[in-house]
């Protein structure tokens, strides 16, 4: 007689859940936006219309249903770079909004940890520092406003962060106090991270570029960007979860904090999601 299969739910882990949804190459993403695309075309009988229009619906439609999986594939460094450059040769009213749109796009496609803040803003501020350097006296400016839209993205980050680890404080026995503590500490690190990012580009750049990047690392070494005020505010609110929320344990194994780091990203990358979407609404209550 054949063995009954057990009706009873079984658990997913992250690794099934990972098997089951992997990440999409970019070759992938690039089919079915155009095929989504094709659709719309097709569904108005392709009269009219407007073919940059109906790719740019698709991609917001693809990008939007994969992130909802999972299965966005990150971002390189190389297209945060491009993306960030063609900003700057806009309109400058938008290239904070577009910046900073680029950069959360880009940190809510993996896990939320230094790694990924650290190639990202490094990225971004490379990106930004190409775009200028052609616009002459008029760069100086725009790369105010890109990294102006770096930054309000990064204290967006450090916001996600914080409300991660407040979440996990309070899933009592899933955490150690010693893995949210360390948390703590990196997103400490943040603003530093920022500061030297700066502090880099300004060495490898001319004119008016290296100029206002020395001007833009000074004030954020001042804790005047919104990401230093975001961190402070955070690491304020912080010392009472990481130190009474979590459990006392024995000092935690590195494997174990390595598991808890990357829980702790990922819940984290979803908070981010839903700072990015705000932030989106605003912009678009402002154009409205």
């Amino acid at each position: 007689m054949a063995k009954a299969k057990s009706t009873s739910a079984r658990t997913a882990t992250p690794g099934s859940i990972a098997q089951e949804n992997p990440p999409l190459t970019a070759e992938e993403r690039y089919r079915m936006i155009a095929e989504a695309a094709y659709f719309r075309a097709e569904k108005r009988g392709f009269l009219g219309g407007n073919v940059a229009e109906d790719w740019l619906e698709a991609e917001a439609e693809i990008d939007r249903m994969l992130r909802e999986q999972g299965r966005l594939p990150s971002m390189t460094p190389e297209e945060i770079e491009q993306r960030v450059q063609g900003t700057l040769a806009t309109d400058p009213a938008v290239i904070a909004a577009q910046v900073r749109a680029i950069t959360l796009d880009a940190l809510t496609r993996g896990h939320l940890d230094t790694d990924a803040l650290r190639r990202v803003t490094a990225a971004v501020v490379k990106g930004a520092r190409e775009g200028a350097a052609p616009l002459g006296e008029h760069g100086g400016q725009a790369l105010k406003e890109a990294m102006r839209g770096l930054d309000e993205a990064l204290a967006g980050a450090a916001e996600a962060a914080q409300l991660a680890i407040q979440e996990a404080a309070g899933r009592t026995g899933e955490f150690s106090r010693q893995g949210l503590k360390q948390a703590a500490d990196d997103l400490a690190t943040l603003q530093t991270l920022f500061v030297e990012t700066l502090q880099d580009a300004a060495q490898s750049a001319k004119g008016v570029v290296q100029a206002t990047f020395t001007e833009l690392a000074e004030h954020a070494r001042s804790s005047s960007s919104a990401l230093g005020q975001r961190v402070k505010i955070a690491l304020d609110q912080l010392t009472q979860a990481v130190t009474s929320g979590a459990r006392d344990q024995a000092k935690k194994g590195t494997e174990v904090l390595r598991h808890e780091a990357a829980l702790l990203a990922g819940l984290a990358a979803g908070l981010l999601q839903g700072i990015a979407a705000r932030l989106g609404s605003k912009d678009t209550d402002k154009d409205a």
